[in-house]
Parts: C-alpha cells; sequence; structure tokens
C-alpha cells in the first residue's frame, strides 16, 4: 500500500471467557474492544516516550472513541460499576483532550502528565470488567499501528447494477456484502464510522472520478444506492467497514465496467485545485517531504470564489473534512479526517485551513481528495502526489565497532541490528538509533 495515514488503528483479540456478571453482553466483541484501547494506550505511551508528539492529537481521539464504544457496551453491568465506567470514560475523555492539546503545543512535560492521568483512570475502568478482559493484547497486524493499514478484510463485497452501467448516466446499484462464508452482513454486524454503516469508494483507473456514496440496506445484506459514474472504463469500489466483531477497520474491494470513453492512469502532479470556483491549495511542509516510511502532516487551505478566505465548511459525516488515497495501482485505499476539533453542532463552520498526516508507505504517485461540504453540497478536490523513495538506513558500526542499532520512530521499544528491517507494529522502516 502506498499511503498509510490516519486510519483508525483497532484490533481485535480472541474472546475472553464468559462472565455471569456480564449477562446478555458480548465477551468476544469487548474483548476486541479492550485490546483495541490496550493497543492505542500503548501507541500513545510510545509517542510521547519517543518525543514525537504529531501523531499524539490523532491517537488521543482513536482511544476516546474506543472508550465511547466500550461504555455504549457495557449497558448490562451491575448499576455501580455502570456509574464508575461512565464517569471514568467522561474523564478519559477529558484527560485525552488534554493530552492532545498539550502535543499540538509542543508540551513534552504537559503530555506526560496528562499521560500519567490517563493510565490511573484506566486502571479504574479495567477494575469494573473481567481481567481476561480488560487485559485483552492487542493483536499483531501485518502493517499495524497508528496509522497503519487497515486489517485485511473479513468480508466481500459484490457489486448488482440494476443495469449495465453507461457513463454519465445513473443507474440504481446494489453491493451484497458478505462474510467470507457467504452469510449476508447487515446493520446489526457493523459499527457506525463517521455517523455511516458502510462508506462506499469507488474510483475509475485514471484517478480522475471519485465517488463516495452510503449505501442503505434494504433487504440482508443487500444494501442500495445510485451510482453516477462520469467517464467509462473500470471503477475500483471499495467498502470501509467496521466489523462488530472485530472492532477493526477494513476494506472490502471489488470492481464494475462501465461503457464509455475511459483514459489509463493520469499521473499528473497538483498541489492546487478549483472545483466550483472554490481553490484548495496543499502545503507539503519543507521539513517533511512526503517520502515513503516518514509522516508529513500537509495543510490545505480553502478560498472562496471572491477570494476571501472559506470559513463557511459545513459538517459533514461528523468532520469538517474527509480525505481519500488511493494508490497509483488502486492496491490500497485511505479514508481519514482532518486534525484538531470536530463539529459537534450542525450549525458549526470550520475552515479555511485544514490538516491531515500523510505516511506513505511505499514510493511513488498517489491521489488524495479532500471532501467538504458547502450549502449543503459535497465538493472534491483531488491533489496528485508523489512520494520520494526512502534514504537506505546506514550500516556503519557504532563507535564500539559494534554492529549499528535500529529503531522505530514510532515504537522505540522494536529495535533490530539489520539496516532495512521494519516495525511489525507500524511497517515505518527502522531508523539508526540515536546513542
Amino acid at each position: 500500500m502506498l499511503i498509510n495515514a490516519t486510519a483508525p488503528a483497532v484490533f481485535a483479540q480472541e474472546a475472553a471467557k464468559p462472565s455471569h456478571e456480564m449477562g446478555a453482553m458480548q465477551p468476544a466483541g469487548l474483548s476486541g474492544v479492550w485490546g483495541n484501547i490496550n493497543g492505542l494506550r500503548e501507541e500513545l505511551a510510545d509517542q510521547i516516550a519517543a518525543k514525537n508528539l504529531k501523531p499524539v492529537h490523532e491517537t488521543a481521539e482513536q482511544l476516546t472513541a474506543a472508550l465511547i464504544k466500550l461504555r455504549e457496551a457495557s449497558k448490562d453491568l451491575s448499576a455501580d460499576k455502570l456509574k464508575r465506567v461512565q464517569g471514568a470514560v467522561a474523564n478519559l475523555a477529558k484527560a485525552l483532550d488534554g493530552a492532545h492539546d498539550a502535543a499540538d503545543e509542543g508540551n513534552q512535560a504537559g503530555t506526560e502528565k496528562q499521560l500519567k492521568a490517563i493510565d490511573g483512570l484506566l486502571k479504574v475502568l479495567a477494575a469494573q470488567y473481567p481481567a481476561e478482559m480488560a487485559n485483552a493484547k492487542p493483536m499483531k497486524e501485518e502493517h499495524g499501528g497508528h496509522g497503519g493499514a487497515p486489517a485485511a478484510p473479513s468480508m466481500q463485497v459484490t457489486f448488482i447494477p440494476a443495469k449495465s452501467p453507461v457513463a454519465g448516466m445513473s443507474v440504481p446499484a446494489i453491493v451484497k456484502l458478505s462474510t467470507k462464508d457467504g452469510k449476508p452482513v447487515t446493520s446489526t454486524d457493523l459499527e457506525l464510522a463517521h455517523t455511516k454503516l458502510v462508506h462506499l469508494l469507488i474510483v475509475d483507473a485514471s484517478l480522475t472520478h471519485y465517488l463516495h456514496e452510503h449505501p442503505t440496506e434494504t433487504a440482508p445484506g443487500e444494501w442500495s444506492f445510485i451510482f453516477s459514474p462520469k467517464a467509462g472504463g473500470t471503477y475500483t469500489v471499495f467498502a470501509d467497514l467496521l466489523p462488530k466483531a472485530t472492532g477493526a477497520q477494513e476494506y472490502a474491494k471489488t470492481t464494475v465496467a462501465v461503457a464509455g470513453a475511459s483514459r489509463p492512469l493520469d499521473p499528473t502532479l497538483n498541489l492546487s485545485a478549483s472545483v466550483d470556483g472554490y481553490r484548495f491549495d496543499l502545503k507539503i511542509p519543507a521539513d517533511e517531504p512526503l517520502t515513503a516510511g516518514a509522516a508529513s502532516l500537509v495543510a490545505v487551505h480553502v478560498t472562496k470564489p471572491d477570494g476571501t478566505a472559506a470559513t463557511n465548511l459545513e459538517p459533514i459525516m461528523a468532520a469538517f473534512a474527509h480525505g481519500v488515497g488511493f494508490t497509483a495501482d488502486l492496491s490500497g485505499v485511505l479514508h481519514v479526517h482532518p486534525m484538531g476539533k470536530e463539529p459537534e453542532l450542525d450549525s458549526e463552520r470550520g475552515g479555511p485551513d485544514l490538516s491531515f498526516h500523510l505516511q506513505p508507505a511505499m514510493a511513488g504517485f498517489f491521489k488524495f481528495y479532500v471532501q467538504v461540504q458547502i450549502d449543503g453540497q459535497s465538493k472534491f478536490a483531488g491533489f496528485g502526489l508523489n512520494a520520494a523513495a526512502a534514504k537506505p538506513a546506514s550500516a556503519t558500526p557504532n563507535h564500539d565497532g559494534m554492529a549499528m542499532n535500529y529503531a522505530c520512530p514510532m515504537h522505540p521499544a522494536v529495535t533490530s541490528t539489520k539496516a532495512g528491517d521494519k516495525c511489525p507494529k507500524c511497517g515505518m522502516a527502522l531508523a539508526p538509533k540515536k546513542s
């Protein structure tokens, strides 16, 4: 996968043993949530210990979301324990807000202080659950960790149009979601992710025609929407899903052929795009160029048709923008949200500045789309970007004449004496370890 960004890093864990007190609760699901919480807490601690504060904001938000999910899934606890859970989650949300605010300000000491408070509150929270559940560990993922690739899909998707799609025409369509053994995937099997159960991220082979759709369930496992392709050719459909069984984000993938003139991949690079008179300018920091294995915090500035700053970005799916990126070969996709405070009310407005964490996993061209909503209409600004190849790690021996040690920038505990090794948690190349 060419690009990794702030896609949720969530994990599953094998089912905990049943507990009489848990009643109708599902231990497997709660164990998975606890594995997610523990994994995210580990990420947060690693980032703070490494003084790598840039990704702390996103990790803290992911941990807050996981804690809210835990609270909502814990309704069958006894009244006294449920009350303690609700209080602990509320206090944890405040501490996590404090952590990402301190991190955004570059305040290392403040971030460390908030981590201590978070750890204390997590102990209170864990005491309300069976130990085997609260101590669930995240499973290792192939490219996991903060900003890593989502889990391998446990579900599959089939695209069924009412008639053969033709460029420039809308057609009713159904996507069938099923498990690997053919069982229909219904709304009861999925968690909401940014207000939707299913996100369909659809793009043609040229990467210039992109659609973001939200189908509705019309029969068990059948999800309907209107497909409106602008051009011909083969479109790749990614179903962005969050199964309750695992709590891990995944993408199920299929393709659909559309009649009409088609184009091959368009590898044009651009940092500016105009949509309906609005201008979108993307800036890559000079000290953080897009490089395979390295994180960059890119900024997008939105300008109105009259040249003034666009401060009228409306909430869309619980955010002021959504970013979606596609690899050149369409083997990978990401769905990322901007940094900063998310809207809580429909009346709130955002802009003109948005920022996104992008971390290319491989060198090469990719297309990154920023979606905003203005006057009730979605606008998609596409940027053609290129990630440079990572510089090979030095194999020079250290001052003792021993082999150089390498460590993961995101997870310092992961080390190696071999240049070129990658972190099993996040997939990043290990860098020479400072003495």
